[in-house]
């Protein structure tokens, strides 16, 4: 049983009642000398503690008690606490004599005489051992959930019921590029690409999340280096640090973004080339029969009647035998070299190319048929004028655009080439004639390869509406472009060019 205590000039009262029915440790020290310090009392929960019965450590020294590794330390903070004469309130780990090593909160209250000497020290000790376990269980939790927060790679934002920010994780400082303060209390509008998202839709969202419902939305957000970016939203109801908040996950979508426009281009791709499948089936079986139903006609009743006939009607017969071969011919040409560029075939060699001479050998290829037509051909191209382009596809096109314009322009008229500078790095060549022309609503259906758009010439000439279609292609190949000028029966004018080579 520990002792009822009396300290001398105090006017204390009994201290036992009091010692004992505290769950606090407390202990009385009597100082004698400097540094000696004998126990007086302990109450019950001290002997409890420390395993000790009263007469093992009722009237012993400290220095007794405790090993002298301990002691100096406690011998050090004594003596501070006889020098101020002040109360000290610290968190100590006791280890030298319970039964197991506890932590505690201790209170040391230096009592004094009449004459301000401290004679006794008055100490309490509380156990916050378990405390302790669960504060430290508490931050391991947290400690955990933080790196899970920091861990995951999506961006995972906590707002308040304002919609204002109270934590990100990493995923979002990377996402955005801004360090963590920065978000903290902001709103989202301090990420949203300006002009891109409704923001009071947004708040109203975040304010019907804590009503327990679910929002997925897709987001336009705006990094600290000023990028643009689409984004997929997820808000959930969550709870954080004992309050209501809103979860918002977010992923960046630019990827998928891209993906999916991919995916858009490579269906219209497919739908053109469907497109292009059924063009060349329907050429093959319409715009290459005809011709060929030609030539068997005529070279029919020139075998059949080849005795009958007189000389003047055998050469009209072999002239229609010989413009339908041509026919056949410049549409099979055609047909090969459109196959060839659907299929990347056709193999784009950019040269040095003078365009005068170009030009020349292709006005000499169809000199005979503008005579035939009474067609003045001028080459309006300056000498020593020179184009960097495939040489093959350049060829292919003058060619085209030609035909085209004896083909509709009547006896007596005339068609010009002439090339020109643009402003934004282009050389253009046209050809022009004073031929029928075309209606503004057909103009473009010769550039559709969906569009069967084909007009019979000046003198019957017949066409399968495939030489412009491949001359625009060409022309893009060439990265440069093709254009259609055309008034009703006062001329067509068709323009393509090809970048200056600096």
């Amino acid at each position: 049983m520990t002792s009822v205590v009396k300290i001398p000039e105090t006017g204390l009262l009994d201290l036992e009642t009091i010692f004992n029915n505290v769950t606090d440790l407390i202990f009385l020290l009597r100082i004698e000398g400097e540094s000696k310090f004998i126990f007086e009392s302990v109450n019950k929960s001290y002997l409890k503690v420390s395993n000790l019965k009263p007469s093992q450590i009722l009237g012993k020294p400290l220095d007794e008690i405790l090993p002298e590794s301990t002691f100096r330390i406690v011998n050090k903070k004594y003596r501070r606490l006889i020098t101020t004469k002040k109360p000290l309130s610290i968190e100590e780990i006791w280890a030298e004599y319970p039964k197991d090593p506890i932590i505690v909160e201790t209170n040391y209250l230096p009592i004094t005489d009449k004459n301000r000497k401290v004679t006794h020290i008055l100490g309490s000790a509380r156990d916050i051992t378990d405390r302790k376990k669960k504060e430290k269980e508490i931050l391991d939790i947290e400690t955990s959930f933080k790196d899970i927060f920091d861990t995951v790679t999506e961006a995972i934002y906590l707002l308040d019921k304002e919609g204002k920010f109270i934590d990100v994780n990493v995923g979002a400082v990377k996402m955005y590029g801004y360090k963590k303060n920065d978000f903290t209390g902001k709103t989202p509008e301090f990420l949203s690409a300006p002009g891109r998202n409704d923001m009071d839709e947004t708040l109203r969202m975040i304010a019907r999340v804590y009503e327990g419902e679910t929002r997925k939305f897709r987001w336009w957000g705006k990094r600290k280096n000023g990028e643009i970016f689409p984004k997929e939203v997820f808000l959930n109801k969550g709870f954080y640090k004992g309050q209501q908040i809103v979860i918002a996950t977010a992923r960046d979508i630019t990827e998928s973004e891209a993906y999916e426009n991919k995916l858009r281009e490579f269906a219209e791709e497919l739908q053109n080339l469907n497109i292009s499948k059924d063009k060349f089936f329907s050429i093959i079986a319409h715009d290459l029969r005809s011709p060929f139903n030609g030539l068997l006609g005529f070279s029919k009743v020139l075998y059949e009647e080849f005795d009958e006939l007189s000389k003047d009607e055998l050469r009209e017969y072999i002239g229609y035998l010989h413009s339908s071969s041509q026919n056949v011919y410049k549409l099979i040409e055609n047909l090969l070299q459109w196959s060839r560029l659907q299929s990347g075939r056709f193999e784009f060699q950019p040269i040095r190319l003078d365009l005068y001479e170009e030009v020349l050998k292709v006005i000499n290829l169809f000199m005979s048929q503008a005579i035939e037509k009474k067609i003045s051909i001028i080459n309006g191209v300056h000498v020593n004028t020179f184009i960097h382009a495939d040489q093959n596809m350049i060829n292919s096109i003058l060619q085209n655009l030609m035909s085209n314009s004896l083909k509709f322009t009547n006896p007596g008229g005339r068609v010009l080439i002439k090339t020109g500078t643009t402003k934004d790095g282009y050389n253009e060549i046209s050809v022009t004639d004073t031929g029928i022309g075309i209606s503004p609503e057909n103009i473009d259906k010769l550039f559709k390869i969906d569009e069967h758009f084909s007009t019979v010439g000046t003198s019957n000439e017949e066409g399968s509406g495939l030489g412009l279609v491949l001359c625009k292609e060409m022309a893009e190949k060439n990265n440069g472009y093709m254009k259609i000028k055309s008034k009703k029966n006062e001329g067509t004018t068709i323009t393509f060019a090809v970048p200056i080579q600096k």
